[in-house]
């Protein structure tokens, strides 16, 4: 059985920079696999390779229908066929079932071929059905879809897609998750998805992927089936898109068709490259006009990839920064379907907010009427309100209106842009406690400000804002300058742990990893075994044994469904523990 691990190691929105290993190669998510056709290589797998391309897909129908290929790759192997060494994934014919209505092989058949070829992911033949066929029959193609998934799951000894289908009805590709969530399998598509996005229907694309997403497990990677054009790649990973893969930088090329990160230009309109990879570096749009059909076309090929990876890059650094949400914005404005993706994702507002972080490493920019609508600026008004009744002393924000006064150090009101500036008041020392209760409030929950009603503020002499909380000379927290949020000291945490029921903020561990989080070693996910389900990644967490014993105090990367799905990986970031 394949080796095969995935963890989350940075996020935004719903998007996740993750380290997929399986057989002992390594992938960053989010990534995407270029489609080789092994009868016509445009670009080398080599080639690819050297791009920064670790991962590929090809069809493994294809090899197995034509018995050249099919003799070689059962001799050498797929990827000495293929000449690549990294992961190889590979579909099963389903998209020439879609295609076509048919193909010559069964189910168990490909699955037992992809096995003997060596390939790193495999996919069974799951049912692809098209968008807007009657309830009935997505229902039956569904049904004969988990059917084949229990029988390939009985016979597979490599990683496997599960493709979630269901066509559009939402209810059906809920279904479909969560049954497949039951079986082994390793990595969720989201299939029969390329019609929708060849006619632009992006809104109906976006419905059918939160609809999956709502069954799927979280600690599992999804892969968007035959996404590659870099327009979508922001408002897809803000969804939780974690794998791409396409054809479309060698099918543009053919037709002559430029990719950029706002659309696709035709080789024929352009007078100037918009772009400095290899290729565009090199030539201009005349000289590439004027050159042989083969050798233009790979060249563009080239530079359609590079325009890919860079694509990707910008939107994992955009996650990196916290700035995921600022880069939808602007790309959903390169066409109007894509804005209409763009608003319907923003409905969505229990899912974003379930996992966008509570503090991130960028202010908040209202760059636009949506911004308000970011699970941020929804989050921190409707916590603000809950703050409010007990600290009734207000203040009016440009862009969140009114406020309790004594948030306005803290993210994302005192870390924001907009057309006007919000004027930060330092706090004066009598009313310094004040602050770092309602932020309490405001960051653990409602009665978390008790723990330090008795607390005494040290104020830095060179800016008069918060630094260090104490009690009779025990450190309590210490106020974050970055964010105006607080860092729990374990004294503080065994007052929250005290004022705050169960489950409230709570990491639950296992006996074998209690020890080490007394220590204030790392909390990983295998040995999670209960959390809070409020919360939020990047929280700051109180780390308890199934008595309820505090043991340490740290920062999650996972939210709280999260913390029970994952079994691999970092899950909290432990800073103090109770026997250091």
């Amino acid at each position: 059985m394949a080796n095969f691990k995935f963890e989350v190691k940075a996020r935004d929105a719903a998007g996740r920079i993750g380290k997929l290993t399986l057989n002992g190669k390594t992938v960053e998510t989010p990534a995407i696999m270029p489609v080789i056709n092994p009868k016509q290589l445009i670009v080398t797998p080599k080639e690819l390779k050297e791009m920064g391309f670790r991962m590929v897909i090809t069809n493994s129908y294809i090899i197995y229908k034509t018995p050249e290929l099919r003799e070689q790759a059962l001799k050498e192997g797929i990827h000495n066929l293929l000449g690549y060494d990294g992961i190889i994934e590979v579909d099963s014919g389903s998209f020439q079932l879609m295609r076509y209505g048919d193909v010559e092989v069964t189910n168990s058949e490909i699955v037992k071929f992809q096995h003997d070829i060596g390939v790193d992911v495999g996919t069974f033949l799951d049912i692809p059905t098209p968008p807007d066929v009657s309830h009935e029959k997505a229902e039956e193609d569904l049904r004969i879809t988990l059917e084949r998934a229990k029988e390939a799951e009985g016979i597979k000894e490599i990683a496997m897609n599960a493709a979630v289908q269901g066509s559009t009805y939402p209810d059906l590709r809920t279904y479909a998750a969560k049954k497949l969530s039951e079986m082994n399998f390793e990595i969720h598509p989201v299939g029969a998805v390329v019609p929708l996005m060849e006619s632009y229907r992006y809104k109906d694309l976006v419905d059918v992927v939160i609809a999956s997403k709502h069954g799927l497990r979280p600690d599992r990677p999804v892969h968007l089936f035959g996404a590659g054009h870099p327009m979508i790649f922001a408002l897809a990973v803000a969804m939780g898109i974690d794998l791409f893969d396409s054809a479309s930088y060698a099918l543009y090329a053919k037709d002559n068709r430029y990719l950029t990160p706002e659309g696709t230009k035709r080789l024929d309109e352009l007078d100037y490259f918009p772009c400095s990879c290899p290729v565009c570096s090199r030539y201009t749009p005349q000289e590439l006009r004027e050159m042989p059909k083969e050798e233009r076309t790979r060249l563009l090929a080239l530079h359609n990839l590079w325009v890919i990876r860079e694509e990707l890059n910008r939107v994992k650094q955009s996650i990196k920064e916290g700035t995921l949400w600022e880069l939808v914005d602007e790309r959903a404005r390169s066409h109007p379907k894509l804005y209409a993706a763009y608003k319907r994702l923003l409905e969505y507002r229990e899912y974003l907010e379930k996992n966008e972080p509570v503090t991130k490493g960028s202010a908040f920019f209202k760059v636009s009427r949506e911004a308000l609508k970011w699970p941020t600026a929804v989050r921190a008004k409707e916590r603000a309100e809950r703050v409010k009744p007990k600290f009734l002393e207000t203040v009016n924000h440009p862009i969140f209106g009114e406020i309790p006064k004594y948030l306005s150090l803290s993210y994302p009101f005192a870390q924001s842009e907009g057309e006007e500036n919000f004027t930060i008041e330092k706090p004066a020392r009598e009313e310094a406690r004040n602050y770092i209760m309602a932020i309490a409030e405001y960051q653990f929950g409602e009665g978390a400000g008790e723990a330090f009603k008795d607390a005494f503020v040290e104020l830095s002499r060179k800016t008069g804002m918060p630094r260090q909380i104490k009690v009779k000379g025990k450190h309590l927290a210490t106020f974050r300058s970055a964010d105006g949020l607080l860092t729990l000291g374990i004294e503080g945490a065994k007052r929250l742990h005290k004022v705050l029921p169960f489950p409230g903020m709570r990491v639950v561990i296992d006996e074998d990893a209690e020890p080490f989080a007394r220590k204030g070693k790392n909390v990983f996910a295998k040995f999670v075994v209960d959390a809070d389900q409020g919360i939020r990644p990047y929280d700051e967490v109180l780390i308890v044994n199934r008595n309820d014993e505090l043991l340490a105090t740290g920062q999650t990367l996972l939210n709280g469904e999260e913390l029970k799905a994952f079994q691999q990986g970092l899950a909290v970031k432990v800073r103090r523990g109770v026997g250091e």
